[in-house]
This record gives C-alpha cells, sequence and structure tokens, in this order.
C-alpha cells in the first residue's frame, strides 16, 4: 500500500456525486463537468480540503427525489481530483482518478450535497502461483479486440497500452469504458474479488458476441425457402 493509500484509509467521511447512468471503477480516470450549484459548492469544499469525491450509482425510482435525496446502491468508489478547472459561469470540469471502492454505511449530510460515512473496501487479487497475469491479459485483450471490432471500433491504440498495466487496472478500465449497462457495472463494481470480476466481464463479453453472432444469422434470410 502505498502513502496515498494510507492517506485516504483514515477517512471516514466523503461527499457524494451520486448519477443514474454512471459507475466508477478503481484506477479509471473519470471527467467530469459540474454545473448543479449544489455540486458545483460541493467542488469548492472539497478542493479546500481532501480533494476526495464518492461517486455512487443512484437506485431506480431516482426521479422522483432527484433534487431531495434519492436512494444510491452502498457500494461506490472515491475519486482524488487530479485536475480542477473553473468555468467563466461558475462551472466545473474536473478530472478524477479512481481510489478504492467503499461502503455507504450512513449519510452524516444531506444539504447542500450529502456527506457519507463509509468504510474502505479491499480487492481481494489471484493467486499468482496459479494465475499467469501476462498470460491472461493477452487473451483477454484479444476478446476484448473482437467485440471492439463488432461495434465497429477500429482504432485500438488505446487498446495496446493496456498491455503494460497491472491486471487489475486492465479489468476495471475496460468495465468501466464498455457499452454495458449501468447495473452490470454496478455489479462488477460490487465483487471484491478480481478473479470474480474478471470472469464476469469476459462473460459479459462473451455473450454479448453471442449476440452478435445470432444477429447476424436472424438479420441473412435465403431467396430460396427450401435452402436452409
Amino acid at each position: 500500500m502505498n502513502l496515498e493509500e494510507k492517506k485516504i484509509k483514515v477517512i471516514h467521511q466523503i461527499p457524494i456525486f451520486p448519477l443514474p447512468n454512471l459507475v466508477f471503477f478503481p484506477k479509471t480516470f473519470l471527467p467530469l463537468h459540474i454545473f448543479e450549484p449544489r455540486y458545483r459548492r460541493m467542488i469548492e469544499d472539497t478542493t479546500a480540503s481532501e480533494n476526495l469525491i464518492g461517486m455512487a450509482l443512484l437506485k431506480e425510482g431516482w426521479q422522483q427525489d432527484y433534487f431531495g435525496s434519492p436512494e444510491v446502491h452502498d457500494i461506490a468508489c472515491v475519486g482524488k481530483i487530479q485536475q480542477t478547472e473553473k468555468l467563466y459561469d461558475g462551472k466545473y470540469n474536473i478530472m478524477l482518478y479512481g481510489m478504492s471502492r467503499v461502503r455507504i454505511i450512513g449519510f452524516v449530510q444531506d444539504r447542500p450535497y450529502r456527506i457519507a460515512k463509509v468504510k474502505y473496501l479491499k480487492d481481494f487479487t489471484f493467486d499468482h502461483d496459479e494465475f499467469n497475469e501476462t498470460h491472461e491479459t493477452a487473451a483477454f485483450l484479444s476478446l476484448l479486440q473482437r467485440y471492439l471490432r463488432e461495434i465497429g471500433v477500429e482504432n485500438i491504440d488505446d487498446l495496446l497500452k493496456l498491455k503494460n498495466q497491472s491486471f487489475e487496472s486492465v479489468i476495471n478500465q475496460v468495465a468501466s469504458i464498455l457499452d454495458f449497462t449501468p447495473l452490470e457495472k454496478q455489479k462488477l463494481l460490487e465483487e471484491g474479488r478480481l478473479g470474480v470480476r474478471y470472469e464476469w466481464l469476459r462473460k459479459l463479453l462473451k455473450e454479448k458476441l453471442f449476440a452478435f453472432g445470432v444477429a447476424r444469422k436472424i438479420k441473412y434470410v435465403p431467396k430460396d425457402p427450401s435452402w436452409n
């Protein structure tokens, strides 16, 4: 554990920025445009203190109480503000870097923005004697490459850069950028065993590749109905 990770372990209260369609993962970057007055205030307060924000996914039904305190999923991710740009109209552009998964165990403030009491969560990695990260990373990126080509992404230069990163970083970045549903991503975030998170992510990719194959077969209808 590095010095920065040790530092955030002693912080038990963090501001929460809830969103309905975004799941944030550790070891990933997240650009955000902050425009609501309450969250602009949150950025002002945060940049004057620890620079930490918790990103949480809103639960279904949030529309009925969005400007109040709609329910959020209790597993979230705390990020550290790496860059801040205050715009002429008082809005902000910020860049977050994911530090750790957290469990929200209660709220200590609701207005003007929520502050939660959180417990930091540890990810459990593989038994390295039984797992070859280099081999698995290469196989996983090959699967990802097939998926990206299916959805029309030809430029995979950024994908190649992942080869030199840690396996945890690869898994979390892929989970972050792919077009899975928010609930699918939330399920991945909630899983603390990196091996299981990897298997789920690989399974999701294979299911989507299978669906593409089925769709192509359905799309093709032979002119001669006697040919099958």
